[in-house]
């Protein structure tokens, strides 16, 4: 599982281009703005930073050439560094969801969830309608081992945006997690109508069919998987339990050694 990077993360070349064509008597730091973006554009991190260091020194209410300068520091791992700049565009803006979000992410990367968790809610507020932050704002609360929190905003993401597949999955695994097998068949197999190529989710049906004593439906669904992932780190596991349980023989929960793996 892992946290959603998009918003203002990534900038388009059309978006680039409306910059450039419209740099005409605009202040020195526009300039160095649109030469940072292209920079960070083509992945020169690195360089960017450097750009949008000197836009802020010429602009400081540049809110742009701080978004940027805070995306390039993520994009090398600077989470801290991020937040900073992040945090001064707040100062500047502070009703721009995009800069709650991605100071959430960077404390994701950082594994601090709760602060992480608070700057994902500060984002809802503003815009309460936005999967993305719904969707780590669940992952960061299931992080932080609150499960029962998770669950709610896996459902909240679902309910307004049930295309959002990987909360299906996320979801289905969390109740596998706390040992509701009923419910992760259920989360399932609602992914499974809207995207029957997504393999993870036969091998959680599986083993929840077999955590439920099931037999039959686990050998249908653990063989389902075989057939689209021959290669997986989970075959051989699975081969030798499909020959447990068409021997019924009695084998303790224990002993199932699978997890879900793509």
């Amino acid at each position: 599982m892992s946290i959603v990077f998009n918003s203002c993360a990534v900038e388009g070349l059309e978006g680039l281009v409306n910059k450039v064509e419209t740099t005409v008597d605009k202040e020195p730091s526009y300039y160095h703005l649109v030469k940072a973006d292209a920079l960070r554009i083509r992945n020169y991190f690195w360089d960017s930073i450097e750009e949008y260091l000197t836009a802020i020194e010429l602009d400081s209410s540049n809110l742009e050439a701080f978004k940027g300068l805070g995306i390039a520091y993520k994009q090398v791992g600077l989470a801290k560094s991020a937040v900073n700049a992040f945090n001064s565009g707040k100062k500047l803006n502070p009703f721009d969801k995009y800069l709650y979000f991605e100071a959430g992410c960077c404390y994701c990367m950082e594994q601090n969830f709760s602060k992480a968790a608070i700057e994902f809610k500060k984002a809802l507020k503003i815009c309460p309608d936005y999967p993305e932050a719904i969707y780590n704002l669940a992952l960061s609360y299931e992080m932080n081992h609150q499960y029962g929190p998770a669950i709610n905003e896996y459902n909240r993401i679902l309910a307004n945006s049930p295309e959002f597949i990987r909360a299906y999955n996320n979801l289905g695994s969390l109740y596998m997690k706390i040992n509701d097998y009923a419910e992760a068949i259920r989360v399932f197999r609602s992914l499974l109508k809207l995207n029957p190529e997504f393999v993870r989710a036969y091998l959680g049906m599986a083993i929840s069919f077999d955590k439920l004593g099931d037999k039959a439906k686990a050998m249908r669904y653990y063989k389902k998987y075989l057939k689209q992932r021959p290669n997986s780190d989970n075959v051989p596991y699975i081969i030798e339990r499909v020959g447990e349980l068409q021997k019924a023989r009695p084998v303790s929960p224990g002993r199932a050694r699978l997890k879900l793996v793509s």
